[in-house]
């Protein structure tokens, strides 16, 4: 029997974060993962995606160099040398920060192999590195095992060998003809790329919008500038049958909206790509035997991360709250603090930021302009488009806008959304703002490096002194 103080069973974003703080704390920890460090943000998400992206990007910059007043002939790419870059920055990463060895010298023992709970105070897992089978003992176990695609039910999927975002990575060329299944940041950003390089794109939505989660204004002009480029919608569309016949794929499409059964026809692709969402990784642990209470999301823990085991908390993609790996390592920082301090806090998700890593990019953090309005009432909306950004123009990068919605008089802020380059940079900012309750105002008089994105920030502040609803009550009541 081996003991601990903290065991961390998954070795993603939480989990890395949790096991490091631990030892550096004095705690004994060790670190179970079922197959590599670095969980899929390294493997199969972030790191991949964004480097995928890069390439796309770049051969957009060449396709249209002539806007820049620069000739370039050669529009041709490599697939299996996009891949190596792709690999390459994996290999990187996982060399400085997410190599086992590493771990293994701050003290946290590491340990590959699958395991279950025994009972609340044991976890057996067997060592496929000693080929042992190992029984651990500890005051408390930290489950970070994170989550993987969701297959949805289509008729035939099962006989299909797809493409999701795990195995995407895998393929030896580019397809010619590609259906996305799904319009989430996943599908935009994986349809958007393998357009870029080449891929002629189709990107099936089962609602009538993309990127649901975002302001109706942001998914409704990121459709027009991906339609722009010449990606194919389907909106309000199911997929009632789909089938491999020789070398293709035959897709039957349905209109969602329709009152009857007909199809709008079979079309033919060379490869699917499910992104229609993802799910817990849960199964195996035997949670449920030894009373770790889980839903259709994942593990059901309390505002301190806790399950229903005292002892037992999980953190992470596999408590389904916010599939993000920095909302996962700030769930395992709370989780390091109320282990070490005496006073425990609540998680807070009121300030939650994130970006799709589309061109252009999309940032959000807190309240849709619909959410706002039903919550507060009247509110207050800047928009500053990216016209108006002196760096985007002298970047050629003028596609987007930003949208800020705040209270009604004193320009507290409720929401931000961002469309355009390096959105997910100048969202920041905001989010210090929001989480530290400074109002919209007070950043009209902080100095901004001239030019820069981030000074659309700043002409938005501004506007806030023109054009909000306090300032232009008290014109009308003491005059101009």
């Amino acid at each position: 029997m081996e003991n601990y103080d903290i065991a961390v069973i998954g070795g993603g974003s939480a989990g890395l974060v949790l096991a490091i703080a631990g030892v550096k704390l004095g705690k004994r920890t060790i670190l179970i993962e079922k197959h590599r460090i670095g969980g899929d943000c390294l493997w199969t998400g972030c790191v991949p995606s964004k480097a995928l992206l890069k390439v796309a990007k770049v051969a957009t910059y060449i396709k249209h160099s002539n806007h820049y007043g620069i000739d370039c002939v050669e529009h041709s790419h490599e697939w299996q040398k996009v891949k190596k870059y792709i690999q390459d920055a994996q290999h990187t990463i996982e060399e400085e920060h997410d190599n086992p060895e590493r771990f293994r010298e701050m003290g946290i023992e590491v340990v590959f192999g699958n395991g279950s709970f025994q009972n609340s105070q044991t976890f057996i897992v067997e060592d496929t590195e000693s080929g042992n089978t190992r029984e651990i003992q500890s005051k408390k176990f930290v489950i970070t095992t994170g989550s993987r695609p969701l297959t949805p039910d289509i008729s035939g999927i099962d006989s299909c060998d797809y493409l999701d975002s795990e195995n995407v990575w895998e393929v030896e060329e580019l397809p010619k003809r590609l259906l996305v299944v799904g319009a989430g940041p996943i599908g935009i950003e994986l349809g958007q790329a393998f357009h870029r390089l080449g891929s002629q794109v189709t990107i099936l939505q089962r609602g009538n919008s993309i990127l649901k989660k975002e302001d109706s204004d942001v998914s409704e002009k990121m459709l027009e500038y991906l339609e722009s480029e010449g990606i194919e919608f389907k909106l309000n569309s199911t997929i009632s049958e789909i089938r491999r016949q020789e070398s293709e794929y035959c897709v039957s499409i349905k209109d969602s909206q329709s009152s009857n059964d007909t199809n709008d026809g079979i079309h033919a692709f060379d490869q699917v790509l499910i992104a229609a969402g993802r799910k817990p990784n849960i199964e195996g642990l035997k949670l449920e035997e030894i009373g770790v209470q889980v839903n259709k999301k994942g593990i059901v823990v309390n505002q301190k991360l806790q399950t229903h085991v005292k002892n037992i908390y999980a953190a992470g993609d596999v408590i389904g709250e916010y599939l993000f790996t920095h909302v996962a390592a700030y769930q395992a920082q709370l989780l390091v603090r109320n282990f070490l301090l005496p006073w425990s806090q609540k998680i807070d998700y009121s300030v939650v930021p994130w970006t799709t890593f589309s061109d252009p990019e999309v940032a959000r953090c807190g309240l849709t302009e619909e959410e706002a309005r039903e919550k507060h009432g009247d509110v207050d909306v800047f928009i500053l488009p990216q016209t108006d950004v002196d760096r985007a123009v002298a970047d050629g990068e003028t596609k987007g806008f930003t949208k800020v919605i705040t209270s009604k008089w004193l320009g507290k802020i409720l929401g931000v959304h961002i469309v355009g380059t390096s959105a997910g940079e100048v969202i920041h900012e905001y989010v210090l703002a929001m989480h530290q309750g400074i109002p919209l105002r007070k950043l009209s008089g902080m100095m901004h490096v001239y030019p820069t994105y981030s000074t659309s920030t700043w002409r938005i502040a501004a506007k806030w002194i023109s054009e909000g609803s306090l300032v232009n009550t008290l014109r009308k009541t003491f005059g101009k």
